[in-house]
């Protein structure tokens, strides 16, 4: 990996001053790279952040200065307040995530989508979705952005970013990518690194394919990376990943979180739940195709998990 991953005028600095601040860029083996305007700095956390059991983050925004109790190197010596931070991947201060899946393979895990989406929306960040590998199934394609179509606010797009239009189509998601800090996600295999590389119109990430025996993506990421891709929009490659941990949202504000929801005042009751009221906004949500059934059905049954959760939680 190169050194000038925040710009091409990006170089390694001999000395930060203290008070110095910047992004944190990646974090391997407790060295994180922090970049302050063109300079890149490898430093350590102070120590008081274990005993806190705070862990910095890439894009947190960080002051540092020179390691004098050591002697050599850099630290961490305050850690700004987070706007948000996300779990997995572990990135701080996130304007947008775009989920990127494959419409076949890997098969994609729309229940994982719905999920992470939720969890996105409990943040406060924008979400694009990306479809890719349509050569492979276009009317799979099809057919999941018509579910999520009306389910996210940043876009919807179907690509090949393999295909004869590949670079069109990367062209077409910069530009949907608000500025900021956006974080693409998906499982391993569906072309994050494809993506990332060619937003950024150079190599920065290895990629890979599928594992001809499990059919399941090969992990070509093996830690989050933030890079410049201009015009003030940053983003950051995360390993890619099959599972979701649960989250915490209580049964009742579920709705709340569902764009296909917003603004119906439709319902008999102030607090339906949306799983088989009388006179709940659902039916007509899904007669005028602003509700999919897949997205009901998955919604009903993260309904039922959470309502089991929230019973359990006590015991």
């Amino acid at each position: 990996m190169t050194q000038n991953q925040i710009s091409d005028n990006v170089k390694v600095a001999a000395r930060p001053e203290s008070g110095a601040e910047g992004i944190i860029i990646r974090g391997i083996g407790g060295i994180y790279t922090v970049a302050c305007g063109t300079n890149l700095y490898d430093c350590r956390p102070r120590g008081i952040f274990r005993h806190e059991s705070v862990k910095p983050m890439v894009g947190d925004m960080v002051s540092l200065a020179p390691d004098r109790e050591n002697g050599s190197g850099f630290v961490i010596t305050e850690i700004k307040p987070r706007k948000n931070s996300l779990v997995r991947p572990s990135v701080a201060n996130v304007d947008c995530v775009l989920f990127i899946i494959a419409a076949a393979n890997p098969k994609p895990d729309l229940m994982l989508l719905d999920k992470l989406i939720l969890s996105v929306r409990q943040k406060n960040a924008g979400v694009i979705l990306v479809i890719n590998k349509s050569d492979i199934d276009g009317a799979a394609a099809e057919s999941i952005r018509k579910d999520y179509i009306n389910a996210v606010d940043g876009g919807v797009f179907i690509v090949s970013l393999e295909g004869k239009n590949a670079e069109k189509d990367a062209d077409m998601i910069k530009e949907a990518i608000p500025e900021g800090v956006t974080v693409l996600c998906g499982q391993s295999g569906v072309g994050k690194s494809t993506l990332t590389n060619r937003l950024l119109s150079r190599k920065a990430m290895i990629t890979g394919g599928l594992s001809a025996k499990t059919e399941r993506g090969r992990h070509t990421t093996r830690h989050s990376e933030l890079f410049d891709a201009g015009g003030g929009k940053y983003v950051i490659d995360s390993p890619g990943f099959s599972f979701f941990d649960a989250f915490d949202i209580a049964p009742k504000e579920l709705p709340d979180f569902y764009r296909e929801f917003d603004g119906r005042g439709l319902c008999r009751f102030q607090d339906c739940s949306h799983t088989g009221e009388p006179d709940c906004c659902v039916k007509e949500l899904l007669s005028e195709g602003l509700l999919s059934e897949g997205r009901y059905e998955r919604y009903k049954e993260i309904h039922k998990e959470l309502l089991a959760k929230e019973k359990n939680k006590y015991r």
